[in-house]
């Protein structure tokens, strides 16, 4: 039997989806394809037949309370909208593990609602032609040190693999980046280095350490003091959100950026100075 196999039989009947958008479906539609038929609510369609009708019958809609029956959530809706979920008893006491996966509220936040859950924020990365969704997950102290950890690695283990972080504020800067963003970003910095590089007269297997100078350089100096994910409230709960906050903080990334391309330079400078002697040397001649 394969591990597929059983992470799956392991899941049977053990996992749930909040949310029936295009998030919520994504991720029913690849638990679906490792035979997993997940249990799938959404507000919008209480009514099941509705949801059943919409979906064509391919997923398994259910009422909220039948959700109190898994062990793992998945929540496919913006986390403030969690705090708006019926106020019954099972969900105020839920003890399950539970992926948060809307890109607005702090984990605390949702923390405070569920306090008997282990709350870990996930941000998928949805392929437009199905299969495999990578994500990146926030793991801080709490759910590190927490007994339900090895049931949440396991659990996202179905939807993909999984990049984890342990700082929220470096895990929201990083599903600010992700995407297209992220992928512009990367492209740029490449051709930046390679210029750089060619000018420099130098060497292109220099090119990974000095794109990974510049990309780390630019993730640590842009966390601030967490700014981003404080508007992220009222701000980040869609892509336009999202926008909208990298945007405000484009002039305190611009500054920054002077100070990483100048560490860059001064690596570059660095570098041509040791080619400078190791050619010196293999030609027998004592660098001045």
């Amino acid at each position: 039997m394969t591990m597929a196999n059983d992470l799956c039989d392991e899941f049977s009947h053990r996992l749930g989806i909040l949310g029936a958008g295009r998030l919520g479906l994504a991720l029913a539609s690849r638990l679906k394809s490792l035979g997993l038929d997940v249990p799938l609510w959404s507000r919008r369609h209480e009514n099941g037949a509705q949801l059943r009708a919409i979906t064509a019958g391919t997923y398994l809609p259910v009422s909220f309370d039948y959700l109190a029956k898994v062990d793992v959530l998945f929540s496919a809706i913006p986390n403030q909208a969690l705090f708006r979920l019926p106020s019954c008893e099972w969900w105020r006491s839920f003890n399950g593990v539970i992926f948060a996966l809307g890109i607005d509220a702090q984990v605390q936040r949702v923390r405070e609602i569920l306090p008997q859950a282990l709350v870990v924020r996930l941000s998928p990365a949805i392929p437009p032609g199905g299969g495999e969704i990578a994500c990146v997950g926030l793991l801080d102290a709490s759910a590190l040190a927490d007994h339900r950890l090895d049931l949440a690695r396991a659990a996202s283990e179905l939807l993909g693999p999984v990049t984890w972080i342990d700082e929220e504020a470096l895990y929201d800067l990083t599903t600010l980046l992700a995407g297209p963003l992220l992928t512009l970003l990367r492209s740029a910095l490449s051709r930046t280095v390679e210029k750089s590089l060619e000018a420099g007269r130098l060497p292109i297997q220099f090119k990974d350490e000095l794109q990974d100078i510049l990309f780390k350089q630019l993730v640590r100096r842009s966390l601030g003091s967490n700014k981003s994910s404080q508007r992220a409230e009222s701000e980040r709960s869609t892509p336009g959100g999202v926008t909208e906050v990298a945007l405000g903080r484009r002039e305190h990334l611009s500054g920054e950026l002077f100070g990483i391309v100048e560490l860059m330079l001064r690596r570059m400078t660095h570098l041509r100075k040791e080619q400078e002697t190791l050619c010196t040397r293999m030609r027998g001649v004592d660098p001045l």
